[in-house]
């Protein structure tokens, strides 16, 4: 359980970084040129919610309003689907395989992946992890059918799709809680396990010479008592003095 708590402090350090460093491109303005168009159509979306919730307007009249405009949004929001599979892929992936199998988050708590079968692991090990584990194919999938596919018929789908996901993620978070291991179905496909960071035996060894308190010699002892022992006394007798002639 120790572990496994761990596992959920070093995934959100590590999302968070992520995050930052997506949201940091998407202020860049080539990397973001429908911005204003993106939050026009949010600011839509925003508006017919809030008619829906205020019984405005029917589920029917909900879902013929919202169904164009989440379209358009999904469309407008291209670039941020691009920039967010990269920057997840780069870390999650990349910079974990340099790093063999740390990430910051995992660093800071002293965790690592590693193989099950004593293989060391490739790119396509954490390839198949990260695309499970951060679902990072399903946006690309929706972003494909939302520009192959005409507005009357993605929506049905793109809400299918999505519930796979959530699938996905209650599955591995179920695995991590009941299996004695802790791996989820991203650990189980990718062959991987997390387990807590060994220091190397060699710093062991240094740490325990480090910590081990020194033992005085017996046999010093012994030479200072006998040379103790052997020195010579300092002679007390005074000398004696001759009488004086008369």
């Amino acid at each position: 359980m120790k572990t496994l708590l761990k596992r959920f402090g070093a995934y959100f350090i590590d999302y968070l970084i992520v995050t930052v460093i997506i949201y940091g491109v998407m202020l860049l303005p080539f990397a973001n040129p429908h911005r204003e168009e993106y939050n026009t159509k949010y600011n839509e979306v925003v508006r017919v919610n809030e008619q829906f919730q205020n019984n405005e307007i029917s589920s029917e009249e909900f879902n013929e309003a919202i169904i164009p405009i989440a379209y358009d949004l999904y469309r407008l929001n291209s670039s941020y689907v691009v920039i967010s599979t990269i920057c997840f892929i780069d870390y999650f992936v990349i910079f974990q395989y340099i790093y063999k199998g740390q990430t910051i988050g995992k660093k800071l708590f002293k965790l690592k992946v590693v193989s099950t079968n004593d293989k060391p692991l490739t790119i396509a090990n954490y390839l198949v992890r990260a695309l499970v584990l951060y679902n990072i194919l399903i946006p690309i999938i929706e972003l494909i059918i939302v520009f192959t596919m005409k507005q009357d018929n993605y929506y049905g789908l793109y809400q299918n799709i999505n519930l796979v996901s959530y699938i996905i993620m209650y599955i591995t978070l179920f695995f991590m809680l009941v299996r004695t291991d802790g791996r989820g179905l991203h650990d189980i496909l990718a062959n991987t396990i997390v387990k807590e960071e060994i220091l190397p035996e060699t710093n062991k060894e240094i740490i325990e010479v480090e910590e081990k308190p020194v033992k005085k010699s017996k046999t010093k002892k012994k030479e200072t008592s006998t040379t103790k022992k052997q020195s010579p006394k300092k002679s007390t007798t005074s000398k004696k003095t001759k009488p004086s002639e008369k």
